[in-house]
């Protein structure tokens, strides 16, 4: 339930920014998925991720705070949290919450899945465009749903700890099955949320996102993508903006910003050599690009990030 409006902190630098390395407080060896239980979860201060988050209500009540404003949590509820996209918790009450926190890179190549389950794309493969105004998404699962989704998350926390082998696979099929789970809530939640792109287009958009993936740090210009995908420009600029809800560069510069901020917390490099590794030759344009799509310089984004 929505309560009342809430804004950004009035300094954006004020918002703490997480890695998953720190949000799983050094126990992320192997593949990067993690889970955590929390049974009294405290209240937080405003902050971001650099990665995606499922949180699932388990008990307990919370005030949650998003640019969209502040809405009253209890057991049932579920929140995904793109990466870049602010929120905080207060006014906890024996707030019992499980995260699912992964690295978004892991869903990059994922492209059968996302045809297949069409609500994971608008959850998962979307991204959250001016994050700084976009709220998490909100749903609610019936019991029997709520108690599915913990019987997966039981069994990621079992994978996690005993570490069999082929643990990483069974931990990638256990996030999947989660994310169908929450795309027919989705689905539950918005019966007219279903694209009107035919499934061949969607299978062409998603063919363009994997081989932007794989060379955003390259020159991409719509020629380019017209020549390799036999299609007009006007055609692909169309569909993809149908599909993504943004333009195809402003995709890439999106893509380009994601890396620089993992750059920017992984690595000594100046700035002007990490713009240009992501794929920008000038700085002027990349730092335009970085304070529009992270609301900071990439000095203070590094300051703010470094472990």
């Amino acid at each position: 339930m929505k309560l009342s409006p809430s804004k950004l902190p009035k300094h954006a630098d004020d918002l703490s920014i997480f890695t998953l390395k720190q949000s799983a407080a050094d126990d992320l060896e192997g593949y990067p998925i993690f889970v955590k239980r929390q049974t009294d979860q405290k209240d937080t201060f405003p902050h971001e991720h650099v990665y995606y988050e499922v949180a699932i209500i388990e008990a307990g009540t919370a005030d949650h705070y998003s640019a969209e404003g502040t809405r009253r949590l209890q057991a049932g509820d579920l929140i995904v949290v793109k990466p870049g996209v602010w929120h905080q918790y207060r006014n906890t009450r024996t707030f019992h919450i499980v995260n699912c926190l992964f690295d978004r890179r892991i869903l990059i190549h994922q492209k059968m899945f996302f045809s297949l389950v069409g609500g994971a794309f608008d959850l998962f493969g979307r991204p959250a465009g001016l994050s700084r105004k976009v709220a998490p998404i909100f749903l609610h699962a019936q019991p029997a749903q709520h108690e599915r989704l913990r019987q997966i998350i039981k069994s990621m926390i079992l994978e996690r700890r005993e570490k069999l082998i082929d643990w990483e696979g069974a931990l990638l099929a256990q996030l999947q099955d989660l994310i169908v789970i929450l795309s027919r809530i989705h689905h539950g939640a918005h019966p007219g949320a279903e694209e009107e792109l035919t499934p061949g287009v969607r299978d062409l958009c998603n063919e363009i996102i994997v081989y932007l993936e794989d060379h955003f740090r390259e020159r991409v210009s719509l020629a380019d993508l017209s020549h390799h995908f036999h299609a007009s420009p006007s055609y692909l600029s169309r569909i993809f903006k149908r599909r993504m809800g943004l333009g195809l560069i402003e995709y890439v510069n999106t893509l380009r910003i994601e890396e620089a901020c993992r750059l920017l917390g992984t690595r000594d490099w100046s700035i002007t050599q990490i713009a240009g590794e992501v794929g920008y030759d000038e700085i002027a344009y990349f730092s335009r690009c970085f304070r529009k799509k992270t609301g900071k310089s990439a000095s203070a984004y590094r300051n703010s990030h470094r472990l």
